[in-house]
């Protein structure tokens, strides 16, 4: 088992926390991937919550964040699907969601890294995407709720082949993107979010937007 506190304490959570009251950071992991597995086709969920995935075209065993191993995405059909839950709808809950991601090429229009729902899915959808902003692999991420959406694209070129630790938050009346440690956060209010979409790891549940590098350690944090 690796170190919890690499993933309980992930870099844009623990700044976050420096100017902010009540964070979800206080709640236990809904989901925590540890991406250490070296076979077969099960995502294990170490937050002892049973929200294993399926894996299709995943390859095992790459390297990971700090010597350990991860997933590699092909960009052609690599996912990791996970099956909806209750417990991973934030409702009007905080929602932190934390993935670390390498890779080496910038996607032609943008790599889904992680999501729940699509723009047309009754209840809301959340996502982190790494999009094309002139030719640099810049992190985002995106929120839409009941009564609005949010969405935040900036950071540094991730495409340099490094694990890059991205944090995509959703409080009462606060959304932060985090990427490497560094915050934008705005005053924004988007409401209820639930659904019933599965949750997807590198690419839509439905195909398309395939992710092209490596994923390790990847959390959801509701509370």
């Amino acid at each position: 088992m690796r170190p919890a506190q690499r993933l309980l304490v992930p870099v844009g959570v623990m700044a976050f926390l420096a100017f902010s009251a009540g964070s979800a950071f206080g709640a236990s992991p809904a989901a925590l991937w540890h991406m250490n597995e070296t076979t077969g086709t099960t995502m294990g969920d170490a937050s002892g919550n049973g929200h294993a995935g399926t894996l299709k075209n995943v390859r095992l065993g790459v390297a990971g964040v700090g010597g350990t191993t991860g997933y590699g995405f092909n960009g052609t059909s690599s996912v990791a699907l996970v099956p909806d839950s209750p417990a991973l709808n934030p409702g009007a809950k905080d929602l932190v969601v934390t993935v670390h991601v390498a890779l080496t090429k910038v996607p032609d229009d943008d790599y889904d890294v992680i999501r729940k729902g699509l723009s047309t899915t009754k209840g809301g959808d959340w996502k982190i995407e790494v999009v094309n902003v002139s030719g640099q692999a810049i992190a985002r991420c995106y929120l839409k709720g009941s009564t609005g959406s949010w969405q935040k694209t900036t950071g540094p070129n991730l495409a340099d082949g490094a694990f890059h630790t991205i944090t995509c938050e959703r409080h009462a009346t606060t959304v932060v993107l985090s990427v490497d440690g560094r915050i934008w956060k705005s005053t924004k209010t988007v409401g209820n979010l639930s659904n019933t979409a599965q949750v997807s790891i590198g690419a839509k549940a439905e195909g398309g937007d395939w992710f092209n590098g490596r994923l390790d350690e990847v959390s959801i944090v509701i509370g």
